[in-house]
């Protein structure tokens, strides 16, 4: 039995939902179950604009015209979307949304008298489009040929796929790759990102993370979600796919799931506890002549990325210290 404050490690019984899931694919679950019990009338989706090489958000009023495509590593002002068509949009209401976004979103919600089901994603920092840009650019492929982008899926713990006009996929895997060297940079997160604090209360139904460190990728899995239940509502649906067998679970404990998102923990905490630090880093980051500099040859990306990241690991160092008295409030 699933009960409020559980926190578990589950994945859907559905090997296609799994396969294109970020990880374990229980988001997609949830969303298809809410809208099959009738929980909720509308929704968000998301398609992917080939001109534009962007996910656009839009509203969706059944299960069959969701489309899962995994995480989305590009920045979208789903916020404004939500004010400019709160007419458009059902009550009850369910969508994703990242950290920063859950508070707004819930009181743009209740200033309409729109009743919502927000699912929390766990976040370490949002890209802009131009990290996608980069990268494209870096693989020397010409914006006209492509046809789909994920950021996700393919199994455990994925990567960047990008599928071509002649149904040739390129792959850049989440490990060890030009896009995470891309990703972990810094260079393109959004400037709010600098500042984020893991410790801020969103008030969502439940909080979906990747099992970093608790479900080891061996080249094999299908990948697993983390879950931690923070409302009625949440547990109530998550029960009931456990009994219609959707989904497979186990408890875990709350300081295993602090555990695995320690890295983005500790980096916030660091960057929010020493602000002129912070502001200093990023002032150089989202420097336009840095940029321009660095990003025209792969040589000075590559220096900047080896020197960021042993700066990065002194300072992580430094940090885990001064961190251990969070997971003992964990624990």
């Amino acid at each position: 039995m699933i009960n409020t404050d559980d926190i578990i490690i589950a994945h859907s019984t559905s090997t296609a939902t799994r396969h294109k899931a970020t990880s374990g694919g229980i988001g997609s679950c949830i969303l298809q179950e809410l809208f099959n019990e009738g929980y909720i009338n509308s929704a968000i989706s998301y398609k992917f604009n080939k001109k534009l090489l962007q996910y656009q958000p839009q509203i969706i009023n059944k299960a069959e015209d969701y489309t899962p495509v995994g995480s989305i590593y590009h920045e979208i002002s789903l916020i404004n979307f939500i004010k400019n068509n709160i007419s458009n949009i059902s009550s009850p209401f369910f969508c994703f949304a990242l950290p920063c976004q859950v508070s707004p979103i819930k009181r743009i919600l209740e200033k309409h008298g729109i009743e919502s089901f927000i699912a929390e994603l766990t976040c370490s920092s949002q890209q802009s489009h131009e990290a996608t840009q980069y990268l494209i650019k870096r693989a020397g492929i010409e914006n006209v040929v492509i046809e789909d982008i994920r950021y996700r899926g393919n199994g455990w713990p994925g990567g960047v796929s990008i599928l071509l006009k002649d149904n040739k996929r390129i792959f850049f895997d989440n490990n060890n790759s030009l896009w995470s060297e891309i990703f972990h940079s810094h260079m393109f997160i959004m400037q709010r990102c600098f500042f984020c604090s893991p410790q801020k209360a969103t008030h969502s139904d439940i909080q979906l993370a990747d099992p970093w460190g608790i479900d080891i990728p061996d080249g094999k899995q299908e990948g697993n979600t983390m879950c931690y239940v923070k409302s009625e509502k949440a547990a109530k649906i998550l029960n009931t796919l456990v009994d219609k067998e959707s989904i497979e679970y186990h408890k875990i404990k709350k300081q295993d799931f602090y555990k695995s998102q320690m890295g983005t923990i500790v980096r916030k905490n660091f960057n929010t506890q020493h602000m002129n630090l912070t502001r200093f880093t990023k002032s150089i980051l989202q420097s336009k002549v840095y940029k321009k500099v660095l990003l025209k040859h792969p040589t000075f990306f590559k220096l900047h990325c080896i020197i960021y990241r042993i700066s990065f690991k002194i300072l992580h160092k430094i940090a885990k210290t001064l961190n251990k008295k969070y997971l003992k409030t964990h624990e």
